[in-house]
């Protein structure tokens, strides 16, 4: 599929340019003593909390970034492999609240958190598994994190994401997640748990998040240093230079992963977007979230480095008309854009603070509209079939033909929610809109799922690490 090039190279190479000149000369604050330590010593000039990173410095450690890795899964046949050119689906992230039809909106549980890591492991276009599907509100937050990666890795053999809240919590995740692969130094080649370490914008990393990502550089495990900016509040209002800020902190977070460990696995990971000005809220739905997504796209191919894009966004407060919209040209966005790593592509509304169960569903149907447009077009001797309209000539019947019946199934995607029959027969069987469809089906996958696989041993031990903590 070609991707849309919003700039050209020499606006690209600008805007580089300019986050150099931020790097340089602005600075970058970083209050975790660790990281600037370490950036110290690999030539970063470093007054106080200021940290300033000349261009040598920068360029040197991006070219230790590799442009591709593979994310194990306990499944092997469910391993993910990143890529610039590949597109990989991530669940939800982060939300506080879910909502479903039948009970509204309502805080998170690890009931609700178990249920989503169901559905995601049973949705097609769900690749990855991510560590927040829902705030599981109901457990001790000093051993939340543990939880939720224990319960990832109970009811879902799909690859995973881990915790960022410090050096220490993101140590733990990554050793329960490397008791499946027999332990961290099996793993330190091989990436099995992803992270999103956030920049605190403007321009700085808080303790939590530059710990967190020294903790996965010295693993080896993939890092989504991430900027989540708003223009007009956080950053300037004007896009370029919204984007020249956030790259700049990006590059910042990924310098210091390198320089902890050159060849971190890295998916460069950003999602700014605007202020709703009327408001002082940030807006996920917007035509300018998915131009920030165009840029970044480009900016990750200039790199030669996996990207980051947000999906199915919206601002909606529900499964509304205003969610599909929003969702639909998001999640269309991050694919033109290129994005290799798309998360929240299924379930968010509410700009980030709501997981809907039904919109998991519907946004999975979504995800195979676009994995289809995505395969694109063969054009070869076969598929030209310039035999088969011979023989069948003018005014003759394809329907019947074996060429029909070798390539349809390969040819056409089939919609699992989708509605295609003729209006009787849809009045027949009952007028039911698609948003009740998707609701009858996540309750059908939570009731199917059946038990765990994870192997008994392997579940006892993950239970007593969460116990000794």
């Amino acid at each position: 599929m070609q991707r849309y090039q919003l700039l050209t190279q020499n606006e690209i190479e600008q805007i580089h340019e300019n986050s150099l000149r931020i790097m340089e000369n602005v600075g970058i604050i970083f209050t975790y003593e660790p990281a600037k330590e370490i950036l110290k010593k690999a030539g970063a000039k470093v007054d106080g909390d200021l940290i300033r990173f000349p261009r040598e410095m920068v360029e040197r450690e991006l070219k230790n970034v590799p442009s591709s890795f593979t994310m194990y899964a306990r499944n092997p046949k469910k391993n993910v492999e990143i890529t610039c050119e590949k597109t990989a689906y991530v669940g939800p992230y982060g939300s506080p609240f879910v909502m479903d039809m039948d009970r509204g909106r309502r805080s998170g549980t690890l009931d609700d958190f178990i249920n989503i890591v169901k559905i995601c492991d049973k949705l097609d276009n769900i690749d990855i598994q991510s560590h927040i599907s829902c705030e599981p509100n109901d457990i001790d937050v000093k051993i939340r994190a543990q939880v939720m990666v224990y319960n990832t890795l109970k009811y879902s053999d799909k690859p995973l994401m881990g915790s960022v809240y410090g050096y220490e919590k993101s140590k733990q995740c990554i050793e329960m997640a490397s008791m499946l692969f027999g332990g961290m130094d099996a793993i330190k080649d091989k990436p099995v748990m992803a992270s999103i370490p956030c920049t605190l914008t403007p321009l700085s990393y808080d303790n939590n998040m530059a710990g967190a990502i020294i903790a996965y550089a010295e693993a080896g495990q993939p890092q989504l240093v991430n900027s989540l900016s708003m223009a007009g509040m956080t950053t300037p209002a004007t896009l370029a230079g919204l984007v020249s800020l956030q790259n700049a902190e990006v590059l910042a977070g990924i310098v210091l992963a390198q320089c902890v460990n050159p060849g971190t696995p890295i998916v460069y990971s950003a999602s700014g977007s605007n202020a709703d000005m009327s408001t002082g809220s940030l807006a996920i739905g917007s035509p300018e979230d998915a131009v920030v997504s165009l840029v970044n796209g480009q900016l990750c191919k200039y790199y030669q480095i996996p990207c980051r894009i947000s999906g199915a966004l919206s601002d909606s407060k529900m499964m509304d008309s205003q969610a599909a919209y929003e969702s639909a040209i998001t999640l269309m966005m991050a694919q033109m854009a290129g994005g290799n790593f798309i998360l929240h592509a299924a379930g968010i509304i509410d700009t980030y603070s709501t997981t809907s169960f039904e919109k998991l569903i519907i946004d999975d149907e979504i995800i195979g509209y676009l994995r289809r447009i995505n395969q694109g077009v063969t054009v070869n001797e076969e598929t030209l079939a310039y035999d088969v309209i011979e023989e069948v000539g003018p005014r003759g019947i394809f329907l019947t033909h074996d060429h029909t019946l070798d390539n349809f199934r390969d040819e056409f995607y089939r919609p699992r929610l989708s509605n295609r029959q003729t209006y009787d027969q849809w009045h027949r069987e009952g007028c039911t809109p698609i948003e009740k469809v998707a609701n009858a089906k996540w309750k059908q996958i939570v009731a199917d799922y059946g038990e765990p696989t994870l192997p008994a041993d392997v579940d006892a031990d993950l239970r007593k690490y969460i116990e000794a903590l």
